[in-house]
């Protein structure tokens, strides 16, 4: 009984760390993509090709900040 204790407590410790670590790296994640972007549209100016691939990112960066911040609120309403 206590081992499945513990091993539930454990599988509950790394998830928590699993998800503490996804939660701190995704503003980081979406500051690299939107500087990426910026990049790939410099690049794209000075060949003088469209920037197909600079629209698409942003559109994703959109939806990742959109859904962050929405989590955001949501968390602090819930508590």
């Amino acid at each position: 009984m206590w081992t499945l204790r513990l091993l539930a407590l454990l599988v509950m410790g790394v998830l928590g760390a699993v998800v503490l670590t996804v939660r701190c790296a995704r503003p980081i994640v979406n500051y690299l993509a939107t500087r990426l972007i910026f990049l790939e549209l410099w690049a794209a100016q000075r060949l003088g090709r469209p920037p197909v691939s600079g629209f698409v990112g942003a559109g994703i960066t959109d939806e990742f900040v959109r859904e962050f911040h929405r989590a955001r609120q949501h968390a602090t309403t819930n508590a």
